[in-house]
């Protein structure tokens, strides 16, 4: 797939795939919390009219700053742009991790399982980490070939 669209073509598109999961999973749920919904959750009632603001505008910079970041890759990935895969590895390297490290199977504030899960989208939530380890692979040999 990859040699038919072309190395930095798939791999920018390999990356706006990944970013629909963090936008999905925690901008979605943090909207879904911050409108007054709470799916029998009692622990979204504790969070005070201040923290809500604050979770609802974590939600909307995560939105807009995903959405800016797979502008910037997909435009500057195409033209074998060096700090485009940078920023890419960079974001998977400390996102991925914080990710894992807290939301994980074993997470220390909350254990999210890894796919298959019974939760219906519960396994977009980890897309992101495969699809942007493959756009890096897929782009490294165009992105750093000698010209």
């Amino acid at each position: 797939m990859a040699s038919r669209l072309g190395a930095l073509n798939a791999a920018s598109w390999l990356l706006a795939y990944g970013a629909l999961g963090p936008i999905g999973e925690h901008a979605g749920w943090t909207f879904y919390y911050t409108l007054g919904t709470d799916m029998g959750d009692p622990v979204i009632w504790t969070l005070s009219p201040h923290g809500r603001i604050h979770a609802f505008m974590a939600a909307v910079y995560l939105v807009i700053g995903v959405a800016l970041f797979v502008v910037m890759a997909v435009a500057m990935l195409r033209q074998r742009s060096r700090l485009a895969w940078s920023a890419l590895l960079f974001a998977l390297v400390v996102g991925g991790s914080v990710e894992i490290i807290v939301n994980g199977p074993t997470g220390l504030l909350y254990q999210h399982t890894l796919p298959p899960n019974g939760v219906t989208g519960a396994s977009l939530l980890f897309v992101y980490l495969f699809a942007w380890t493959a756009a890096l692979l897929v782009s490294w040999r165009t992105v750093f070939a000698t010209p």
